[in-house]
């Protein structure tokens, strides 16, 4: 009677990430650090991915940190405990779900989307080899071809302002890449960081006194999450912002080159059907940038409008653009 069990409770510990009956449920767990519209872009498409990729049994296990960073790893804990495949949206969640199965000597597969720099971070050992039960995509943006919309709008532009959250190691990694590029567009940068939400309008405002032409606002979840201290302190001012990604524009921003969150985790969601199915392994897949010719210019006329500018009809012919604004 005894062996009967035992080979009863074989299936479970040779496949664990399949369903095991129709009762059953595979449990994914999504981990998120803040709530704002990029990233819930990305869950949205991940969710979808998971559909699209044929996973029909599942159930979602979804955790937000609401901006506190701190919660993270108590929230990663959890999951990585109750899910057979865990998600990070962001450097900071993928790696607290790597180091909570670290911790539990854990090697359940674990995905992470719209993070910068995934090798740097430590998620992975190389882009074209992750190795290990890791993998996801990035979200790279194109800081260059971004900064080069300072040119575009403003010809005499002299300096450009960075602002980004110090614990993000996201966005350092763009302001570094965006200072390069400020360099070689003949320009000077001025970088200013902010510790939490509450220092954000001051880190613009002080950007503001340096007296630049225009501010980066990198993908950097506490500030996209409170761009509006970003419009209040350019209000009128006549400062260009240029976002990392187009949804920074809901609430401040003014012209960007974008990726789109949603494909961008769609794509992660299929990866993680893939896994769960059994049909591939994590190393199977490489991290990939999404192209610059994949992106689209967005802008929000509204915004532009509030800090008392307006886009030279050049620039606005010479690409193809989404208006924010427009409903």
């Amino acid at each position: 009677m005894k062996k009967i069990k035992l080979l009863t409770l074989l299936p479970l510990l040779v496949a664990p990430f399949m369903t095991t009956g129709c009762s059953s449920q595979t449990v994914v767990g999504i981990l998120q650090p803040v709530e704002h519209n990029a990233l819930g872009a990305a869950r949205k498409g991940f969710e979808q991915g998971l559909r699209d990729g044929g996973l029909t049994n599942f159930k979602i296990d979804y955790r937000n940190a609401g901006g506190n960073d701190a919660d993270l790893n108590t929230l990663a804990k959890n999951l990585i405990d109750s899910s057979a495949l865990t998600l990070g949206i962001g450097t900071g969640a993928a790696k607290a779900l790597q180091g909570a199965e670290v911790n539990a000597g854990l090697t359940k597969p674990l995905l992470f989307t719209a993070v910068t720099d995934p090798v740097s971070a430590g998620l992975v050992k190389s882009a074209d080899n992750p190795e290990g039960y890791v993998c996801g995509t990035t979200d790279a943006n194109p800081v260059e071809a971004q900064i080069a919309l300072v040119k575009e709008f403003k010809k005499d532009a002299a300096k450009v302002g960075i602002m980004y959250t110090q614990t993000e190691e996201n966005s350092k990694v763009q302001s570094d890449q965006a200072e390069a590029a400020i360099k070689a567009a003949g320009m000077a940068s001025d970088v200013k960081t902010c510790s939490n939400s509450s220092d954000i309008k001051a880190t613009a405002e002080a950007l503001v006194a340096d007296k630049v032409d225009a501010i980066y606002v990198p993908t950097d979840n506490n500030i996209a999450a409170n761009m509006n201290a970003v419009k209040e302190a350019v209000k009128g001012k006549n400062i260009l912002v240029v976002a990392g990604e187009e949804n920074i524009l809901a609430e401040g921003g003014h012209v960007t080159l974008s990726i789109d969150y949603f494909q961008l985790g769609l794509s992660t969601g299929k990866m993680a059907a893939q896994i769960l199915k059994n049909e591939k392994k994590a190393t199977d897949f490489k991290v990939e940038p999404v192209p610059a010719s994949d992106c689209s210019y967005v802008f929000s006329s509204k915004n532009l409008e509030d800090a008392g500018l307006t886009m030279p009809e050049e620039m606005k012919s010479a690409h193809t653009w989404k208006d924010t604004a427009a409903k």
